[in-house]
């Protein structure tokens, strides 16, 4: 699960606001159970009077229909209580205002002994005691009490011929009940507000430590790199959105590490089993992009997890790259009138030297020297500035099945190649957006490095274009040794180049130029040969 949806999942309750305690919602709901067997005992109290012998009752049929709504009220408060709605504080009063209401009347009405009924209000006094205001508290004590004592002064003066005596002790026994249930709701009331002290706590060290959490996330959310926290046995607990789009070609890296890139598992295996190094640099992903990972551990055991740092390594090198190209791009313009002009006046006088010297082969053989470095220099101050040109693009559509088979004509032509070494297999119909002169040039720089190392039988060079959803692919393969990993890699790279004669600048150029033009420029891996693609967008 992704760390962003962890803190969204948890930041649901740091609303500011002091929640009541689970624990009170439950006591209120064993306070409805309890309400509920209450209910069924004086249904079974009216109905079966003889039988039972509890109460002695009148009014049968009034208060039996009292009995079947209090009933009705338990199982309504059931369906409130599960649904905590509403607020806690106004159902217990409403709850513990009818238990007052019906206790008393059946005191009233259906016994003579008050002590026996009056004990079941100790119950609803003790759940008054979890309301978070005192004086709510001690009215409903109050109310229980101005009902016990209003019954036992009804129930004195409808009773004549009963002496001062049998009265006072009535009104005693009133009394006690009284005070029992004060003490009963005070101690409650003391234990709730501790329990509501600790709550406070609580929600409090949960709010700050989710602003923590948060604090923590959006850290982590920003930084330059990926984060992926892996639990015992490779199972990734959270990651971060730039590891998500990191190895957004390995989707089944959000359940396990070890399903992921056959490189970047085996880097797994090995630091767990504590034969690799905490560092390793991968090509991950489709198309690869260089990686360089990091492992720290969660315990001195590494068995216990780690968390893994991605660090896209290709964006930094080619931003880097970028600034250094910008920088000789910026210079190689400025002097390029400068650097030219000598190169004419040696060029000019090594034709010269070349004439007078015609007869001597070590003199001629000189100056040829002199004329080739004079071709390179003046190529490599061409290449440089064509970086600088590369965003001044001029974007047409072009049909591919005439624009390739004419460029291989053209190529071959100049370059003094038998036609018959290159095949060209274009579909009709595949018309792409792109700059033509930057396209000339991608394929020219291509062609030039397939002639190189190709075989240079009939057929050894294959162009072929064909349509991938909205993009084409045109792919330029040659027969020739198969590219090494190591060397792959940094193909793109300015200024590399496995040929001594070469400039090290032409796939870089060539790199520029398509993704000025919104396109891909890719070598694949082949176990013969040599293959490059280039991925357009096809004409809409």
């Amino acid at each position: 699960m992704s760390i962003d949806g962890r803190i969204r999942a948890n930041s649901s309750s740091a609303d500011g606001i002091v929640r009541v305690p689970d624990s009170f919602w439950r006591s209120l709901q064993q306070l409805n159970a309890f309400r509920f067997f209450l209910a069924i005992f004086f249904i079974a109290s009216v109905v079966f009077p003889d039988a039972l012998q509890v109460l002695g009752l009148r009014h049968h049929f009034a208060l039996f229909l009292l009995a079947l709504m209090y009933l009705a009220a338990t199982f309504a408060f059931g369906v409130l209580l599960r649904g905590r709605q509403p607020e806690f504080n106004f159902q217990l009063v409403v709850q513990l205002a009818l238990d007052i209401l019906v206790i008393t009347v059946f005191i009233h009405f259906g016994s003579d002994n008050i002590i026996g009924l009056g004990l079941l209000l100790t119950i609803p006094m003790a759940a008054a005691g979890l309301h978070p205001q005192t004086r709510i508290t001690l009215s409903l004590a109050a109310v229980a009490t101005i009902a016990v004592l209003g019954d036992q002064a009804l129930m004195s003066l409808a009773q004549d011929g009963v002496s001062n005596s049998e009265t006072a002790g009535g009104f005693a026994h009133a009394g006690m009940l009284a005070i029992g249930f004060f003490t009963v709701a005070g101690i409650s009331h003391l234990l709730a507000k501790g329990a509501l002290a600790s709550a406070r706590v609580a929600d409090e060290k949960e709010r700050e430590a989710i602003e923590l959490e948060q604090v923590n996330v959006r850290v982590i959310q920003d930084m330059p790199y990926g984060v992926i926290v892996i639990g015992p046995g490779g199972q990734v607990v959270s990651y971060n959105q730039h590891a998500d789009l990191l190895l957004r070609g390995q989707r089944r890296f959000r359940d396990n590490i070890e399903e992921c890139d056959t490189g970047l598992k085996l880097f797994w295996r090995d630091w767990l089993e504590g034969r690799g190094s905490d560092m390793s640099m991968l090509s991950v992903g489709e198309p690869p992009r260089r990686m360089r990972l990091r492992l720290s551990g969660l315990a001195d055991a590494r068995a216990a997890g780690a968390v893994l740092f991605v660090e896209d390594m290709s964006e930094l090198e080619q931003e880097a790259m970028h600034m250094k190209l910008a920088s000789l791009g910026r210079l190689t313009a400025s002097l390029a009138h400068e650097i030219r002009n000598p190169l004419s006046a040696i060029n000019h006088a090594s034709q010269l030297l070349h004439e007078d010297a015609a007869r001597d082969p070590a003199t001629s053989k000189l100056t040829r020297i002199i004329e080739d470095n004079v071709v390179r220099l003046n190529t490599l101050v061409e290449d440089v500035l064509l970086l600088s040109r590369r965003d001044r693009q001029k974007q047409e559509t072009i049909d591919l099945s005439v624009y390739l088979r004419d460029f291989v004509t053209e190529f071959c032509q100049t370059e003094n190649m038998a036609h018959t070494m290159v095949e060209v297999d274009v579909a009709s119909d595949l018309v792409i957006d792109f700059d033509p002169m930057h396209l000339h040039q991608i394929l020219w720089n291509l062609m030039r490095n397939a002639r190189r190392y190709c075989s240079r039988k009939p057929g050894s060079i294959i162009l072929t274009a064909a349509a991938n959803t909205d993009m084409v692919n045109v792919e330029l393969y040659n027969d020739g040794p198969a590219i090494p990993e190591e060397v792959r890699q940094r193909l793109f790279e300015p200024f590399y180049s496995t040929d001594r004669t070469g400039t090290g600048l032409g796939l870089y150029i060539s790199l520029e130029l398509a993704e000025a033009n919104g396109a891909q420029l890719r070598c694949s891996e082949q176990t013969q040969g040599a293959r490059f693609r280039l991925s357009a967008r096809l004409h809409r």
